[in-house]
């Protein structure tokens, strides 16, 4: 049954310009999402809030509710406009112009402070789309790549990106139109209730984004060496660095995962890689929660939501 609220989508823009060459392009987006019936768009500058960097109190990790308790537009518990903006949506647009080759420092505090969001985890099935606009240079593709990154972190559904040059603007105008409409037709479908995706089935989602998470995470393991021996999973092992019981056993199942993955990634069978390597990647996260988190640092259990394992009892590890 359709809903009498609307569907929502909320634009934030990083740039400090108001009539720049980023928001130019960003009207050009939300005027393909207006065209879509039951679609409400809302853009914020995030200039106009005043919020500050995440200062790692971990205060949203312990609270039942994971909100944040700062003094600011993104904390206050959730009590401010900018985060019940964030709350109430069922879809974001990134827009960024390209500084430094990269996302601007604004959209990227703004992101960094949506931290809560991942131990209560109300953003995974959200969609999301990118915007990166460049006047000079380029390398505006490395900037939706940042923000496809980004997406994936929050367990978000990735609709699309669209990095843009002003030399080619007239070219790309109704692709900027055809975003703003897909992910107002996503706004839609979560309008009618968020679906997560399971860890597995989100890895595979990014399979054909600018930021395909299997590669990524598997350089992160082997330290670009490409092999399985010389992972930080079995440094760690070899070198004893682990000393909490249920640190050790987390981490031996995550070696045991990451090497049986490693064999399907060598046959060429790349979903069954993935799998395996989600499932060592959530027992990684569990050993180094135990070990380094939970009692010296954070004095606070894993959050339910974040990273969970699918399989703590794994047959034929040993």
């Amino acid at each position: 049954m359709a809903s009498d609220v609307p569907a929502r989508v909320l634009a934030l823009v990083g740039s400090a310009r108001r009539d720049g060459y980023t928001m130019a392009c960003l009207q050009e987006v939300l005027a393909g999402a207006a065209q879509v019936v039951g679609v409400e768009v809302q853009t914020i500058h995030l200039l106009d809030h005043a919020f500050g960097p995440c200062t790692s109190c971990y205060a949203c990790i312990r609270s039942s509710d994971h909100r944040c308790v700062l003094d600011d537009d993104l904390g206050r518990r959730g009590d401010t406009d900018l985060w019940r903006a964030v709350d109430g949506a069922n879809a974001m647009l990134w827009a960024t112009p390209v500084h430094g080759w990269s996302v601007d420092a604004l959209l990227h505090l703004f992101i960094e402070r949506l931290y809560p969001f991942t131990w209560s985890g109300e953003l995974q099935g959200m969609p999301i789309a990118g915007l990166s606009v460049a006047s000079n240079q380029g390398f505006g593709h490395l900037a939706n790549e940042m923000l496809c990154q980004w997406s994936f972190t929050k367990g978000a559904r990735w609709i699309g990106g669209l990095p843009v040059h002003m030399v080619y603007w007239e070219d790309v105008r109704p692709e900027a139109r055809a975003l703003g409409r897909r992910l107002a037709e996503a706004a839609l479908v979560d309008a009618q209730g968020r679906e997560p995706l399971d860890e597995e089935s989100h890895w595979l989602a990014y399979e054909n984004t600018p930021w395909p998470a299997y590669p990524r995470y598997l350089e992160n393991l082997t330290r670009d060496s490409g092999d399985p021996r010389q992972s930080i999973l079995r440094r760690a092992l070899d070198a004893e660095a682990m000393s909490r019981p249920e640190a050790v056993e987390a981490l031996r199942r995550a070696d045991a995962l990451f090497q049986r993955a490693a064999a399907d990634d060598r046959l060429g069978r790349r979903e069954e890689a993935i799998r395996g390597l989600v499932r060592a990647s959530a027992h990684w996260t569990q050993a180094t929660w135990k070990e380094y988190l939970e009692e010296k640092l954070i004095k606070a259990p894993q959050p339910a939501a974040y990273r969970p394992l699918s399989d703590p009892d794994i047959e034929g590890e040993r």
